[in-house]
């Protein structure tokens, strides 16, 4: 079995999972694009490499991983559908999240109205604060991780498992208001408004545990400006 992929694809795993191509890999998983035979949906699975499933530390970290993102499902982040052994490995099934990626619309050049990516940023602060107020470990802030849906945004699953660490809130909204910075039409209304908002996060020396309610306050007070100026 090679290192870059546990199956011969296509392949069926679990009686009801066709797994068609890689999509990424870790050092203890890979990730399938796959087809869900009877839901008739596209999907994703991630697999436990098979070399590490004797391997009960690796196990546990898969396991845990896999029901803390089975608590984080749902709203705007894509869902967790199955957790199954097979083929003397564990694998999770999770939505295929539909849309245009982030990172992808920042390498074409492409933007979006100031309010659209006020909604994203107030997304994410609740994401956050609903990440400290549980303890759950997030992964890094990806633009790849984002979905643009028009109108909307979802986003792939961000929890881990192990413990949250306290710097872990102002990490991920400090790359996400520099990041999506780049996404702001200028033109558009109240974009100077919004580009204070996210310059002050991304650059804020008095970062404190309530500051992620702070800039939602501010990103909500912006949106009344959008719906004022859209009546």
């Amino acid at each position: 079995m090679s290192r870059s992929t546990a199956y011969s694809l296509p392949a069926l795993v679990g009686g009801q999972y066709v797994l068609s191509a890689v999509l990424s890999e870790t050092a203890d998983t890979i990730l399938y694009s796959a087809t869900q035979k009877d839901m008739r949906r596209e999907v994703v699975v991630e697999t436990l490499r098979p070399s590490l499933a004797d391997d009960p530390v690796r196990v546990h970290s898969f396991l845990e991983k896999a029901r803390v993102q089975a608590c984080m499902s749902g709203g705007v982040i894509a869902a967790t559908l199955e957790l199954f052994h097979a083929d003397g490995t564990w694998h999770l099934a999770k939505e295929r999240v539909e849309g245009v990626p982030l990172d992808s619309m920042v390498a074409e050049g492409k933007q979006l109205p100031a309010c659209d990516v006020c909604d994203l940023m107030q997304m994410l602060c609740h994401i956050c604060i609903g990440m400290d107020i549980e303890g759950i470990a997030a992964e890094p802030f990806h633009l790849h991780y984002l979905y643009y849906q028009n109108p909307g945004f979802r986003l792939r699953n961000p929890a881990l498992g192990g413990s949250r660490e306290r710097t872990s809130t102002r990490r991920v909204l400090t790359a996400a208001a520099a990041e999506l910075l780049e996404l702001v039409d200028l033109c558009s209304p109240h974009a100077t408004e919004l580009c204070d908002v996210l310059h002050r996060m991304q650059h804020s020396a008095n970062w404190t545990p309530l500051s992620p309610i702070y800039y939602d306050e501010e990103l909500v007070r912006l949106q009344h400006y959008f719906c004022d100026s859209q009546s």
